[in-house]
């Protein structure tokens, strides 16, 4: 892994991290212009920036992308620094809470990015609404990247037969192609949180489904309620009863954590008929 060498923006924020919201402001340019850099699709009708803070992401997204830029902050702080700052003259910044927020209402269109250096407490929480939300009335998040917790981030990408393999990282790669990126030490934010950041950047996948993010959810949730079990005994509730389904013999005596994300989206495929 390459190690970036520590360098500090050269302007003041005047803004105070708050503990309550979980903030640990980016403090590093290089690694800032690291994530900012992985949006390389010029074909990007938009850009959602979630929790800005201080701006040391913003500066190399608003540089590049312009008026298709939308940075999302519930700080109020940090709002009022983003909107009069020397640099951020044209800025959109909206204020609130980026889960509680209807994605149409901000008058997204086309192809759409998401990233941001998302607070450890919600982050998850940031990944289902984008699973849930991200194909909007007029739009589509094509491009989901930025940094989790070292331990989040890797989960997320991890593939099958790895103990960090779980709900999330199914139902995530289902919808988009996800890589680890790279790893940020704890000098890198202001304050320094206790553990490891990662990066990890995730591309849609452009299939068809055959099933809806809501039939792969319970089937990926039931198999994994019960990861010590076999999935012979993990579903059961799906292999009995009125609405049930019959997966491969092959399947049964393993766990969960062995199956692919394409042997869920199969078990989904059977589960959506089913309930029909």
């Amino acid at each position: 892994m390459k190690n970036f060498k520590h360098k500090k923006p050269s302007y003041s924020e005047g803004v105070v991290a708050k503990k309550h919201l979980g903030q640990h402001f980016l403090n590093d340019l290089t690694v800032a212009e690291r994530i900012a850099g992985l949006l390389k699709d010029e074909t990007l009708d938009g850009i959602i920036e979630i929790g800005p803070g201080t701006g040391v992401m913003t500066k190399f997204l608003f540089e590049k992308w312009k008026e298709k830029l939308f940075c999302i902050e519930l700080d109020s702080e940090s709002v009022n620094y983003l909107k009069t700052a020397d640099w951020s003259q044209g800025l959109k910044v909206i204020e609130g809470d980026f889960l509680r927020m209807d994605l149409n209402d901000l008058g997204l269109r086309g192809r759409i990015a998401v990233i941001g250096n998302y607070p450890y407490n919600i982050s998850t929480q940031i990944v289902f609404k984008i699973l849930e939300e991200g194909a909007g009335t007029d739009f589509k998040v094509v491009q989901f990247a930025g940094m989790f917790q070292k331990e989040v981030a890797e989960r997320l990408a991890s593939g099958h037969g790895n103990k960090d393999y779980g709900i999330t990282s199914v139902l995530l790669q289902a919808y988009f192609e996800c890589k680890y990126e790279f790893t940020v030490e704890e000098n890198a934010f202001n304050p320094p949180p206790k553990v490891k950041s990662g990066v990890i950047d995730c591309r849609w996948n452009e299939q068809n489904k055959d099933y809806s993010f809501r039939n792969l959810k319970v089937v990926v949730k039931q198999a994994f309620s019960q990861r010590r079990k076999t999935l012979s005994n993990a579903l059961k509730p799906l292999l009995n009863g009125e609405n049930s389904i019959k997966i491969r013999e092959e399947w049964m005596g393993k766990r969960a954590e062995q199956l692919s994300v394409y042997d869920f989206e199969e078990i989904a495929i059977l589960f959506a008929n089913a309930t029909r």
